[in-house]
């Protein structure tokens, strides 16, 4: 099963009339999307869900994050008034979302559910989603970094989810064949490109990485990484900018790279691309912590290969982008939120939770608290990972994340269709950088559409 982390794909919501959220069923998302379009309004506020009186409370949990079965069967061994009920779906953007929405729509809610940052505002604004600021989790905030507060409390007064993991971006390589071409891993995008020229002089049918340039999730957090801030808040109104300088920069580098054959241009995970990672065709990948997992899934003969680096950087200090991460969302009707959020609560702060799902995911906790115990988990139990550089180079990237990035109100629609801009040029001179700048205009209308303040 593939973490968390790429672009997503949902049907767009029955438009509606603009509406304001109720102020017990939910906040605002800021002032500003109070009169955002979304579909029917679902005015159900939480149930009362409690244990019966024949035994304990079971609830219903939907995810496709790797680890969540075992970190289901730690809960339930070690819970007697709270039992889940694990359901396998489809990842976000092949379908997950969409079941979630129809789900909820219907009155047929899971109990609790994943949601990755970028969708949160999604939910939020369909109102498929409820606040879960009632069960106390104000007393979490200083457990998560700032930022990734401010993502699942975008409103500043109610909070919508509690964050599981975080994904700041590093540099995967084959460390084997780095040393038997003479290279190191790049420090800047500079040295990035001059690597890439190396290694072709020695190989000629080698390339560097495979850009993923279908993939919403890894753009973005490649614009985040070098300095955009695609979406603002702070005029009252919704901002957009994808074309701004450092978008075009990321954006112009990366197609150079292709145009030259330096790299190659193939969806991320597909056949050719794991083909080329086992040949050793392709030497490298910008992930996530949770890429390790990935990799280790796809490519578990070259156990001990690899190694981890911070992603090259653009100018004087190191940063990162986020590529993913995930939250523990409560879906509006949850039969038993209670329980849910016992079970939730459980998940973001326990170390037992990092150490049950340690054997077969690498998603980093969001949780400053575990960080510790998942560098010792990971070390320890995952083989594929002993030996690597992950757990210090993950703690130093996620201290570099840009904390000023906003999503926008609807980024599932919004990555679908920069999956499909980009899709469709992709290997044309300056295909990438055509694409975004064509998808400003498209995410503008959308959201004008949709009923959304969006400034000119």
């Amino acid at each position: 099963m593939i973490e968390a982390g790429s672009g997503c794909r949902h049907p767009s919501p029955k438009e509606a009339e603009p509406f304001v959220f109720p102020r017990r069923c939910h906040a605002t998302l800021r002032s500003i999307l109070t009169t955002a379009a979304a579909g029917a309004l679902l005015t159900s506020c939480a149930l009362t869900g409690g244990s019966s009186d024949d035994g304990p409370t079971t609830i219903t949990y939907w995810s496709w994050i790797s680890g969540s079965q075992e970190i289901v069967d730690r809960f339930n061994e070690t819970h007697d008034d709270v039992q889940v009920d694990f359901q396998l779906i489809p990842g976000g953007g092949d379908g997950g979302y969409a079941k979630m929405f129809n789900a909820v729509r219907a009155g047929k809610a899971p109990d609790i559910m994943t949601v990755e940052y970028p969708q949160l505002n999604s939910f939020i604004t369909q109102d498929l989603i409820q606040p879960i600021t009632d069960w106390n989790v104000d007393e979490l905030a200083d457990q998560y970094p700032e930022w990734t507060w401010e993502l699942v409390s975008p409103s500043g007064d109610e909070v919508y989810a509690l964050p599981k993991d975080v994904a700041p971006t590093v540099l995967f390589y084959r460390a084997d064949l780095f040393e038997e071409y003479g290279l190191t891993p790049p420090e800047t995008w500079e040295e990035f490109r001059a690597t890439a020229e190396r290694l072709q002089e020695q190989q000629p049918d080698a390339f560097l990485t495979t850009f993923g340039h279908n993939d919403s999730g890894l753009l973005s957090a490649l614009a985040w990484q070098a300095g955009a801030e695609w979406f603002d808040t702070a005029s009252g109104e919704w901002s957009v900018n994808t074309t701004d300088e450092n978008t075009r920069r990321m954006a112009s580098y990366w197609d150079e790279l292709i145009a030259d054959g330096l790299v190659t241009s193939e969806p991320m995970y597909a056949e050719k691309h794991i083909t080329d990672l086992q040949q050793g065709r392709s030497l490298a990948l910008i992930g996530a912590p949770w890429s390790a997992a990935n990799l280790s899934r796809f490519l578990p003969e070259l156990a001990g290969k690899f190694d981890v680096a911070p992603m090259p950087r653009w100018d004087d200090e190191p940063t990162a982008g986020n590529f993913g991460g995930s939250t523990m969302a409560l879906p509006v009707g949850s039969p038993h939120p209670d329980a849910a959020m016992e079970f939730a609560r459980w998940v973001s702060t326990s170390p037992d939770a990092v150490a049950a799902a340690a054997p077969v995911s690498t998603a980093y906790p969001a949780n400053v608290n575990l960080q510790e115990t998942w560098a010792t988990e990971v070390s320890s139990v995952n083989e594929w990972v002993e030996g690597m550089n992950l757990p210090e180079v993950t703690s130093a990237a996620a201290q570099e994340i840009n904390p000023a990035w906003e999503w926008g109100p609807d980024m599932t629609e919004s990555f679908s269709r920069l999956a499909n801009a980009t899709s469709s040029r992709a290997g044309q001179p300056g295909g990438l950088e055509r694409a975004i700048t064509g998808w400003q205009d498209t995410v503008v209308d959308q959201l004008r559409l949709r009923g959304y303040n969006v400034a000119d």
